[in-house]
């Protein structure tokens, strides 16, 4: 090869290098782009507004409620605060006792507290002396419908006839359930939430066949808020239950299943629309946030928050955390941060769902079997679990309470 023609060979060989090169970094830019984002769309929940709904409460004033009546009760204050802010954002208030009958009450609800006391109760009239707790449940359900919520306030004792728990338990459990399933058929947003709570105790004490007279104690009661989920959340917002006086030992709601209020955009909080752009992180995965609002569940914070209580349809989606959304003026309740990995990620169709569970954690330490030995069992309620099993058995056909729907592609 001669002199001049080498320099001219190196100089195409260099070019064709240079070109190579520029066509490499090109497709790699096309192949980079493409594969580096994906596309999260959703559509948007449109809310219908629900307007005030009649409050009707029912206090059950059977003589094992006595006890509560006495000066200083705890029971008086929740009632007394609860009722009358829920009042506030209620259509009308209307007051009962109830036993083996409804009494109405017709005053006003500081006449009814001041009148809470075991003379008032016995001169209200009905059966005092013994009451069937799932023949009330029947009475309040059956007055309860889409525009009403009730309000039933318990000791939620099951009196064992002559001793005889098991055919006796099992019985007002599967009448709970019926009592449950059939206003379920009639309004299928019926929901209920479980108030445990403890007041002051000075009464007798009542047992199959005999009686005991307790002073100074602190006794288990509780507070059914029963009605339409969406009046249910509407007066959760309102009226916090973390702000009930003397507070709340224990909580556990049934609901029904819904498609909740949400949007998402990508991490950076932009969308277009119901659409979000979402690019690769440094660790191989796309992420995104969706702002849910989770109130319509009626679910603790614990229960909401806890990851391990969604289900997906797909194994390469993640929800990573759950975070309660602070800002009192936002509309939405939590933020849930998702990611995806990349290796995985198909154009496919999501549902992230929140789970619903058959019964609380704090059921069987509250429930007493025997009763008998109530100075043993002073924290417990005899025949509890069987009263909420039976709620459970009529909620169980509802595997989710909440979804949220979108759709993945890769761009």
């Amino acid at each position: 090869m001669s002199q001049k023609t080498r320099p001219l060979f190196l100089q195409t060989n260099l070019l064709s290098m240079l070109l190579v090169g520029i066509v490499s970094i090109v497709l790699f830019c096309i192949w980079s782009c493409g594969d580096n984002k994906i596309e999260i769309k959703c559509e948007q929940l449109k809310l219908n507004e629900v307007e005030k709904p009649l409050l009707r409460v029912y206090v059950e004033n059977s003589g094992s409620m006595d006890g509560f009546m006495c000066d200083g009760s705890e029971l008086k204050d929740a009632i007394y605060g609860y009722i009358s802010r829920l009042s506030s954002f209620s259509d009308s208030t209307e007051l009962n006792y109830i036993n083996s009958q409804i009494i109405p009450y017709k005053k006003e609800l500081r006449t009814f507290i001041r009148d809470l006391t075991p003379i008032s109760f016995h001169s209200a009239g009905g059966n005092t002396g013994s009451s069937d707790i799932a023949d009330m449940f029947d009475k309040i359900l059956s007055d309860t419908d889409d525009n009403i919520v009730s309000v039933f306030v318990s000791d939620c004792i099951l009196d064992i006839p002559g001793g005889d728990a098991s055919n006796f338990f099992v019985n007002r459990q599967i009448d709970i359930q019926n009592a449950f399933i059939k206003q379920l058929n009639k309004c299928k947003d019926l929901s209920v939430e479980i108030l445990r709570l403890e007041s002051s105790f000075n009464g007798w004490y009542y047992y199959a066949y005999g009686r005991e007279f307790l002073k100074d104690v602190k006794r288990p009661y509780y507070m059914w808020v029963i009605g339409n989920k969406n009046h249910l959340s509407r007066l959760n917002k309102n009226v916090p239950l973390s702000d009930m006086q003397h507070g709340v030992k224990n909580y556990f709601a049934y609901s029904t299943p819904s498609e909740i209020p949400f949007e998402i955009t990508n991490k950076s909080g932009i969308k277009n629309g119901n659409t979000s752009i979402c690019n690769l992180d440094s660790d191989g995965k796309y992420r995104f946030l969706i702002k849910t609002n989770m109130s319509v569940t009626l679910q603790d914070e614990q229960t909401i928050c806890n990851v391990g209580n969604y289900g997906k349809l797909n194994s390469f989606v993640n929800i990573e955390r759950i975070d309660r959304i602070s800002a009192k003026e936002s509309f939405y309740t939590h933020l849930l941060t998702v990611a995806i990995d990349r290796e995985s990620v198909n154009s496919v169709g999501e549902k992230l769902s929140l789970v619903s569970f058959e019964k609380p954690d704090w059921l069987e330490n509250a429930n007493d079997d025997s009763g008998r030995e109530v100075t043993m069992n002073m924290d417990k309620t005899t025949g509890i679990k069987y009263i909420v099993q039976g709620v459970a058995d009529a909620y169980k056909s509802n595997k989710e309470l909440a979804e949220i729907k979108f759709v993945i592609s890769k761009k």
